[in-house]
C-alpha cells in the first residue's frame, strides 16, 4: 500500500483519531510542541487501549477504539500511510480559518458591528458575482464536426 490521501475527517475516522488531534503523532491540540511526543501506531493504541477506559482514551489521548481497515495488513500503519490533502488542510485551511478570520476582528474594531456586518455583505456580494471559471472562455475551435 501506498500513501493514504483523504480530507481530514476522513482521516480522522481511519485512523481512529479524535477530531481536532493529530493524525501522526499524540500530542496533545493544545500544546503540540509538547515534551514526550511520540508517534502514532497501531502499537502506541493497542496499548493505550488495554490499559485507559474509552472515555479517558478520548479524552485525554485523542483516541477511539476504531479498528483501522489497515490493522491486519504487514507493514501498513494507517499512522504512517495518511498523507496531507494540501488543498483543504493547508491552503483552504490558512485561507478560510486564519486569513478571514484575522480580516473579520480588523474590521469589528476598527468598523464596529453594524459598519462591519455591511462590510462583510458587500465583499460576499463582490466574490458570489465573480465567475466561476473567470480564466475559461470558449474558443471556438473545437466544434461537434
Amino acid at each position: 500500500m501506498g500513501p493514504y490521501i483523504a480530507n481530514y475527517l476522513e482521516q480522522v475516522w481511519l485512523a481512529g483519531v479524535a477530531s481536532g488531534w493529530c493524525l501522526k503523532c499524540d500530542a496533545h491540540p493544545n500544546d503540540l510542541d509538547g515534551a514526550g511526543v511520540h508517534q502514532q501506531s497501531h502499537k502506541t493504541t493497542d496499548v493505550f487501549i488495554i490499559a485507559f477506559n474509552l472515555a479517558l482514551l478520548w479524552e485525554n489521548y485523542g483516541i477511539w477504539a476504531n479498528v483501522p481497515f489497515t490493522y491486519g495488513f504487514p507493514q501498513a500503519d494507517i499512522h504512517k500511510l495518511l498523507s496531507l490533502d494540501l488543498l483543504h488542510q493547508v491552503i483552504k485551511g490558512t485561507f478560510k480559518d486564519h486569513i478571514v478570520g484575522w480580516v473579520n476582528e480588523y474590521l469589528y474594531l476598527v468598523h464596529g458591528e453594524t459598519h462591519t456586518n455591511e462590510i462583510i455583505d458587500v465583499i460576499d456580494w463582490r466574490i458570489s458575482s465573480v465567475p466561476t471559471f473567470p480564466g475559461v472562455g470558449y474558443s471556438g475551435c473545437i466544434s461537434s464536426e
